[in-house]
């Protein structure tokens, strides 16, 4: 009798995350000096659960376009998951000197979730929407329908490098 494969999903959304991985380097590696990095936290709902996480972003790669790459862990409610998002954002300023702006974006994700001893793994569609300054302080939402919880809410800071 053979066992099933209980690693075939995860081996699946690894699988699809490579080519994304490449193109966040790349997209990385040519405006170094605007990148950032950042962390994140705050509350999920549906299911009910904390979140913690980090993320890579690129410098702007068009008008008010960056890439943001992430992973954040969900917990609560006798579930753990982990949520990796790929997403492209758009940045609105207030006002031409004003330090704020409003950012949207979308993008696949991945949920890799364990409840009951058991893992598995389920894609979807991320929306995110959010207010930032340029200090890198941050308030978001992201709305995803597939993959992890329903609504995230949440705090961060993103640290990037001073252009000279």
């Amino acid at each position: 009798m053979t066992r099933p494969d209980v690693a075939q999903p995860f081996r699946a959304a690894i699988a699809g995350l490579k080519p994304c991985a490449t193109f966040v380097f790349l997209l990385c590696s040519t405006a170094a000096h605007a990148q950032g990095v950042g962390f994140t936290g705050g509350a999920a709902i549906d299911p009910a659960q904390a979140y913690v996480g980090s993320y890579i972003e690129s410098g702007q790669i068009a008008n008010h376009i960056r890439v943001r790459a992430g992973i954040d862990g969900a917990f609560g409610g006798d579930v753990s998951e982990a949520l990796i998002d790929f997403v492209f954002l758009y940045e609105i300023p207030f006002a031409p000197f004003s330090p704020w702006y409003v950012y949207q974006g979308s993008g696949p994700t991945v949920a890799i979730a364990r409840a009951d001893g058991q893992r598995h793994a389920s894609g979807g569609f991320l929306g995110i929407f959010g207010i930032g300054n340029k200090n890198g302080f941050f308030f978001e939402v992201k709305v995803s329908g597939g993959g992890g919880p329903n609504l995230r809410v949440g705090v961060g800071y993103t640290i990037r490098r001073k252009q000279p």
